[in-house]
This record gives C-alpha cells, structure tokens and sequence, in this order.
C-alpha cells in the first residue's frame, strides 16, 4: 500500500471528528435560532460543547466497527450505506444513553437534526478526501503503476478504462500477452510496477500461478478478472456427502424468499414512479404523435423468465423499423446498438439520450413481465443465438436497469453483457439493487452511452 493511501486512509479520522463537531454545532444552532417547537431552556454554548466532547468515542467506535476505517477500497454507494448505518446507529446509542443515564439535555429534537447533518458533512468530508486524492492522481501522485496481461475481447475493456479514467489511479506502464510472461523479470525491470492485472479469462491455470509466484517474489500487487467458472461458481455451498466434500452451485438468492421480496419492491416503486412521471410521459406522448407517423408506443415481444411478452417503450424510431433488425444482426452481432442508427427519428435521439423511451416499462414491473433491476429483455431471435451459458441470463426477471447500465451500456460487448448478468444473479440482494439504482441516475444524467 503506497504512503499517500495510507495518509489518505489516516486522515479520515479527523476529518470525521471535525464534521460530527460542526453537525452538532449547525444542529445547535439552528434548534435555538429558529423555534419551530418553543425551546423553554437552552443550554449555553460551553456546557452543550462538552457533552459533544464526551460522545465523540461512541461516533468513532461505531464508525471503526463499520469498517469505515478500512484499507482496501470501498465504492462510494457501499461507504455512504456504511455513513448512513454507523451515523444511525451512534445517534441511538446516545439517545439511549441520555434516556438511561437521565442527563439532562435541554432538546432532544436536537439528536434528530445530528443525524440527518452528520450523514451529510460526514459524507461530504469524504468526498472532499477523495476529490483531493483524485486531483493528485493527476500530477502522478499516489497512482499504481500497472503492468496489465491482455489478451481477449474483456481484457481490452479494462486497458481501455485505465487509459482514459485517470481517477482510477492506475497509470499503465505495459501491455504484455501470455508470451510476456516468460520475460516478466525483464519486463519489470524496464518497467517497474506496483501491481500486475490479469485480464485474460483465457488464461491457462499454470501461467496464471506464475505470474502469482513472480508477483509475490517480488513483492507488487496481483489481480485478476475471473473466467466464466468462476463467475458461474461464486455462489457455491460445501456440504458433505457420506463423508466427502459436495459442491452445491447455488442458482440464485432470487429464489424463495428473495423473489418476494423484490417483487414486493418492484410493485412499491413502479406505482411511485409512474405517478411521479406520469405528467411527463403524457407530454411524450404527445409530441411523439406530433413530431413524426406511427403509434406512441413501441410493443415488442421479448423474452422474459418463463414466457414471452409484450414489451413497451415510447416509440423512438421511424414507423416498422423493426423489420430491418434481423439484418442488422447479421452485420452487427447480438445485442448491438448503433451510434448513429438511421431508423431513429430525431425526437428519438433524444429520447435515447435521456432514457425517457424506457419510462412505459414502469408498466412491464406492474404486471409482473419485468423486474425494475435484472438483465435487460432480449428478443427472441437473439436468443436463438445464445450459447447454453449465454441462456443463463434468462434465469430471472428481465430488468429496465441492471449492472449492465451501469458498466458502460453501448460501450459494453455482449461477452462482458452476460458476464455483468451473471454476477448480479448469483450475488443479488437488495443492497446490490439499491447501489445499481442510485448508478443509473448519475449515468443517465451524464447520458454516457445511451444512444
């Protein structure tokens, strides 16, 4: 771990420390500056100060039990759910320890205005700490030095994001393929790394286990993307069998339980949202019918979990453009989607851009067709296609938004499509849904992809 990771980790301490302060001096301040609930008593400034001084170790030790403290990285959805639970959780254990001790304590309205602040300045001192990290990245600071073994369609995925996301903080300083990895030692002298990535999936086991052996001989970094085994194997259950250890492939946590549970949050928010947006698909639909012929609606039959079904969008193209798609696919591949694709009309572009064509699948969700977060609904001509382990990812509910909206949408190949697809079935769960959501609305802000 380089010196400016670790400072940047140490520094959270403080950091943390000064924004609970400042929380509980903003919620002081506006509790006694604004009476919407009549104070009868105020303690002065001094005495509420000391009881903020004797509550910081309970913030702090929640916040270390949390793993807000921790080395390795932690995206930024995961650390604010860490916030959000930690900050929660230390504002009912001094709740708790005020009701209990009897201390007096003018307004207990007060602990709930720290709560909802402290999430905030907590997370914005986080950000501030990341934005910082980033910036420096620029000048070459702190950045890991990457050496990066490519070889497949995926591993030119992961070279190209180095490339241009420098806030990743890699710099890349070689590309080798598995005839590199003979010379490595030469390589690395003339290339000194901090990490060695494996991005081949094709990689033999054999050559994987020497570039681990070098890595550790030479004390750098070594990651690795999986191969499709390990994709499909990464929700695995041991059990034993007349004595002898048995490998259960666990198909999904979307069985059972959890298939309730998400149908119950997909009818909950489908019925918000398309009350919330039901006004701005009325004006859609209106300037759909105005601007060019056809209906407002596109209805297409997609492939669902266990039957077909009539899938809805706002229509985006020119009047029986679907009739060119299986020519497309010839020229295209499976799942393509053109840039500059001359059936759409140029309300459509837009449309696109924004994601507003994929609002009547609120729609799908409500009758049960569509899930508002699974992998996306293929067609059927698609799936006549698909490998045996392409099929995998009709094993649940299609979804509006999944992993991969998130991942770079057009920008990704079909290959990482159902690699992304079969993750999220094999590690679902609710927080894993919740990440992906908040993901979409930034993505679909930037419009990244969307076309």
């Amino acid at each position: 771990m380089k010196r400016s990771e670790l400072f940047f980790t140490s520094i959270k301490i403080p950091v943390d420390i000064a924004m609970i302060v400042a929380a509980f001096i903003v919620a002081y301040w506006l509790r006694t500056s604004f009476e919407f609930i009549p104070v009868v008593y105020v303690d002065p400034l001094r005495v509420y100060l000391k009881f903020v001084l004797v509550t910081l170790p309970i913030w702090f030790i929640v916040f270390v039990f949390a793993g807000l403290y921790t080395t390795r990285d932690i995206r930024r959805l995961e650390e604010f759910g860490k916030i959000f639970v930690a900050s929660s959780a230390a504002v009912a254990i001094v709740m708790a320890w005020i009701f209990l001790t009897r201390t007096m304590f003018f307004s207990r309205l007060i602990i709930i205005y720290v709560w909802f602040i402290a999430i905030i300045f907590v997370t914005f001192g986080r950000a501030l700490i990341l934005a910082i990290q980033r910036l420096l990245y620029a000048f070459g600071v702190g950045v890991h030095r990457v050496i990066v073994l490519a070889g497949n369609s995926s591993s030119q995925f992961i070279v190209s994001e180095i490339r241009k996301n420098s806030s990743l903080g890699y710099r890349l300083v070689k590309i080798i393929d598995e005839s590199g990895i003979e010379r490595l030692g030469k390589i690395f002298e003339r290339n000194p790394a901090d990490e060695v990535i494996i991005a081949d999936t094709h990689l033999p086991q054999s050559k994987v286990s020497e570039v681990l052996e070098f890595c550790r001989a030479n004390r750098i970094g070594f990651k690795m993307t999986p191969d499709i085994f390990l994709v499909r194997s990464s929700h695995v259950d041991i059990q034993t069998l007349a004595g002898v250890p048995i490998m259960e492939f666990k198909r999904t946590p979307l069985d059972g339980w959890g298939r309730i549970i998400k149908r119950s949050m997909d009818l909950l928010f489908a019925s918000i949202l398309i009350i919330i947006f039901s006004p701005l698909m009325f004006l859609i639909a209106m300037l759909i019918k105005l601007t060019s012929r056809g209906p407002i609606l596109f209805r297409q039959e997609r492939v669902g979990l266990e039957k077909p079904f009539t899938f809805y969008k706002f229509r985006s193209m020119h009047e029986n453009a679907e009739i060119e798609h299986e020519k497309y696919i010839k020229k295209y591949g499976n799942m393509f989607k053109l840039e500059h694709d001359p059936r759409v009309t140029p309300l459509g572009r837009i449309l696109r851009k924004t994601s507003l064509d994929e609002l009547p699948q609120f729609f799908n969700v409500l009758r049960g067709n569509m899930s508002l977060i699974g992998p996306r609904p293929p067609m059927p001509e698609e799936v006549e296609k698909y490998t045996n382990w392409q099929k995998r990812r009709l094993g649940v509910k299609p979804g509006i938004t999944g992993l991969w909206q998130v991942s770079g949408r057009s920008g990704v190949s079909f290959d990482e499509w159902v690699r992304l697809d079969a993750y999220y079935i094999e590690n679902w769960s609710l927080w894993l849904d919740f990440q992906i959501f908040l993901k979409t609305i930034w993505v679909v802000i930037r419009g990244k992809g969307a076309y």
